[in-house]
């Protein structure tokens, strides 16, 4: 692009950037916004840094303006250290349907709470299918992908936009409202891995054994599940409250999660462990206008634009802080971004990153801005045709 753009003798082009290299490669001019008027420079970013001192914020990761504050996670059960694997993928294998060529191949990887992870690679390597895999968006063709059952993670899609097509017409604390009015998160509870297909409605309308009471007894009985209701710590597992089709919530059962996975019910106790893990973060911090507003200032959103402007009129990087606000509300142990530094400013990347930085959790991100990846990540997830090698420091 920059050669391209440099090779148009006869042709201006105007930039939009916050990228210093393309700044300093390309332009001859640098429009800078002043007390709301514009004012043109002659020369390369560089020559308008010697000329405006102050502008040398444009190559630094520093915000005088703006903080980014992340919540602090929750204890996870039995993860001692920073070290302990909270997330992982083995052997992990995509297609996508109606395709041939793998786009992951034999992928393995694990995220922590000290993970400070950047996954490099070129455009159609396979590094978003790799978090869509992760996160559980899509369903490996082979291998497996672990979580700890009360891990949260908030995950800010490449286009994150998508997380707010359907909600352009409601302000950004609107938005917050509607996705944890239930007291879970809904995008998280409900996306792919989780939908239950018509192979899942076949294997949880069987019915199982179950040893129920009756009239001071122990009876046997054939029954088909309806739903999973809550769950229960057990020693070093869990157990799930089972509600049974056609009988009273009285006849509920607490059944061990490694009988319920054995029986194929994986999918509903992802749903269950979803909605319980949202409540159990949120619990303390009542969903309201007033704390959700609060909540998108710590993200950089003013009180004006979260409580009185629609999505649908917002700029992309306040739409972006909308997404990383939502997130956030969550209380995640892993922050999932692909490609945050979009559309954010230089200012709202120096508070990404100071944030970022002093995070009691883990972060994975994807980025082509290398910069912003020198700046807070610590080891390297490179992806080529497919296949992932790791360079850098091991968590």
């Amino acid at each position: 692009v920059k050669d391209y753009l440099k090779s148009l003798t006869n042709v201006t082009s105007i930039i939009v950037s916050h990228d210093s290299g393309l700044m300093d490669d390309v332009c001859t001019h640098i429009i800078h916004f002043e007390n709301k008027k514009l004012v043109t420079y002659i020369g390369n970013l560089k020559a308008f840094v010697q000329k405006v001192p102050e502008a040398q914020v444009y190559y630094e990761f520093k915000s005088q303006k703006l903080k980014f504050i992340f919540p602090e996670p929750t204890i996870l059960d039995g993860v001692k250290s920073k070290g302990k694997p909270i997330l992982m993928m083995s052997n992990v294998s995509y297609t996508y349907p109606g395709f041939n060529k793998q786009v992951l191949n034999d992928v393995s990887v694990k995220c922590t709470l000290g993970s400070r992870i950047a996954v490099i690679g070129p455009n159609g390597a396979g590094k978003s299918t790799a978090i869509k895999a992760l996160t559980g968006e899509i369903i490996p063709t082979n291998g497996t992908v672990w979580k700890h059952p009360n891990m949260r993670f908030a995950y800010v899609a490449q286009h994150a936009f998508h997380h707010l097509e359907e909600h352009l017409d409601k302000t950004p604390a609107e938005y917050i409202l509607w996705r944890y009015s239930s007291g879970f998160d809904k995008e998280l509870a409900y996306r792919n891995s989780n939908k239950i297909t018509e192979e899942d409605k076949a294997i949880i309308s069987k019915p199982i054994k179950i040893m129920l009471e009756e009239g001071g007894k122990m009876v046997e009985k054939k029954l088909v599940v309806e739903r999973i209701v809550a769950r229960r710590k057990k020693k070093s597992s869990y157990e799930y409250e089972v509600k049974w089709q056609n009988l009273p919530d009285t006849s509920n059962a607490f059944l061990a999660r490694e009988k319920l996975e054995e029986l194929g019910f994986h999918k509903l106790i992802n749903l269950c462990d979803e909605q319980e893990n949202s409540r159990m973060s949120i619990g303390n911090k009542p969903c309201t206008k007033r704390f959700v507003i609060e909540q998108l200032g710590e993200l950089g959103l003013e009180t004006e634009y979260a409580g009185h402007v629609q999505i649908g009129n917002l700029s992309g990087g306040q739409k972006v802080k909308v997404v990383l606000a939502a997130a956030m509300w969550g209380k995640p142990h892993l922050i999932i971004l692909d490609e945050p530094t979009n559309y954010l400013d230089r200012d709202s990347l120096a508070a990404l990153a100071d944030a970022i930085r002093s995070f009691e959790g883990g972060i994975v991100l994807i980025s082509h801005n290398r910069d912003f990846v020198e700046h807070v990540c610590k080891t390297l997830w490179i992806m080529s045709d497919g296949r992932l090698r790791k360079e850098g420091e091991d968590d």
